[in-house]
């Protein structure tokens, strides 16, 4: 029986893959894969499921990719075969969400949060361990994903379009000390979501999603007092699904540091945003155009790892979910309340809470859960009920 499940498994796995070819051969994936060239793109995947890139042949490192993946070698030439293999992990199919989607929802069963800047076989092994006492590393990844979900959840894991709306602000921590003395120009910084993120009973982003942000310019202290400089560029959320959100420092973020800054909350650093404040000798002025990033400048500028800092949605953006079972809803953490009714105070919440998350419910924007407009008029904005993050308040 149980050799029976494991063939119709890898059958419907093969199904997907060879789907995944044919989306590749007709030139349709993401033009960021097809513009990469193959080395680019082995050093892409080896990343996603080690956190290294390999030595040697590109054949010889592919076929271990496979076999540890699927047990087997897939058709196909080179680039299509990378192609099929990076939109498995991390894109997924209408019927079939990605791998690390279905991983990512594994880690936030267990743990209401998940690893992400951690490669997929450590977040494996751990997961199998953690649960069962023991690895079953050797057995093809994608196997151990589904049968660690069976284990877990009644029903099989899909995803569903939802709309996170604009100007929603969200709390990260700095994973690692920043510093011009360790930071270059183009170098990653790590930012961790500190809280889930939830629209719709709709799981977007849990705590432990990946603020994408780079160095964008290092200036070292310089003699006669001279001080030194950071830029740091927030580029995108890195949620469930393969969708990246674009976000910016605006009004709501800047409020949410100020509401941080009242209530005492410094993360295990400093709050980390708009507006000169003393960060262990250094003077932080203020983010660059309220656009993407923050500017820091001082003498000996040293932001230590766990410091949190706030950053908002640029826009309105429909991104692929985890329609959380009902099984699963009886966390205090996605508890509903009841809609606020007009006239009610928006602000008669219980204050801020740095352990709480940021839930969105009902149709704030009068759309559906495609993100489609349920009428042709005005949006309106007040509509709905938008349970406000405690970082933001609203007037």
């Amino acid at each position: 029986m149980l050799k029976a499940v494991k063939t119709a498994l890898i059958l419907s796995l093969v199904l997907v893959l060879t789907a995944n070819l044919c989306f590749a051969s007709e030139g349709v994936p993401d033009p960021d894969l097809q513009a990469g060239s193959s080395r680019q793109m082995m050093g892409q995947i080896e990343t996603i499921i080690y956190g290294y890139v390999a030595k040697g042949g590109l054949i010889e490192r592919l076929s271990k990719v496979e076999e540890d993946l699927f047990g087997r070698s897939l058709p196909g030439t080179i680039a299509e075969r990378h192609a099929a293999i990076l939109n498995f992990l991390e894109t997924g199919t209408d019927e079939q969400p990605s791998m690390m989607f279905k991983l990512g929802v594994a880690e936030w069963v267990v743990d209401k949060r998940i690893r992400a800047s951690e490669p997929a076989a450590r977040r494996l092994e751990d997961l199998e361990t953690n649960l069962t006492g023991a690895s079953r590393a050797g057995n093809p990844i994608v196997m151990r994903v589904e049968s660690l979900l069976a284990t877990l959840v009644m029903d099989p894991v899909t995803a569903m379009p939802v709309t996170i709306p604009a100007d929603t602000p969200m709390k990260f921590r700095f994973m690692d000390e920043l510093s011009p003395a360790k930071s270059k120009a183009g170098d990653s910084v790590r930012l961790e979501l500190t809280n889930d993120l939830i629209v719709n009973q709709t799981l977007v982003a849990p705590a432990g999603s990946l603020l994408l942000t780079e160095v964008r310019a290092v200036k070292r202290p310089g003699m006669f007092g001279v001080p030194g400089e950071v830029r740091l560029s927030f580029n995108e959320l890195k949620p469930l699904g393969p969708q990246r959100p674009p976000v910016r420092v605006g009004e709501a973020a800047q409020n949410a540091i100020k509401e941080a800054r009242r209530a005492g909350d410094r993360g295990e650093g400093a709050v980390i945003g708009a507006g000169a404040v003393s960060i262990a000798g250094a003077a932080l002025l203020g983010p660059v155009g309220l656009v993407s990033g923050v500017f820091i400048r001082g003498n000996s500028i040293k932001i230590p790892a766990g410091s949190v800092t706030f950053v908002q949605t640029s826009g309105d953006c429909t991104v692929s979910g985890y329609p959380i079972p009902l099984s699963l809803q009886t966390s205090n953490s996605i508890t509903t309340t009841p809609p606020r009714t007009a006239g009610s105070n928006l602000d008669d919440s219980s204050g801020y809470n740095p352990n709480k998350d940021t839930i969105i419910k009902g149709d704030v924007f009068n759309r559906n859960a495609y993100g489609e407009p349920t009428n042709s008029g005005t949006v309106n904005r007040s509509g709905g009920d938008f349970e406000l993050p405690p970082e933001q308040s609203v007037n």
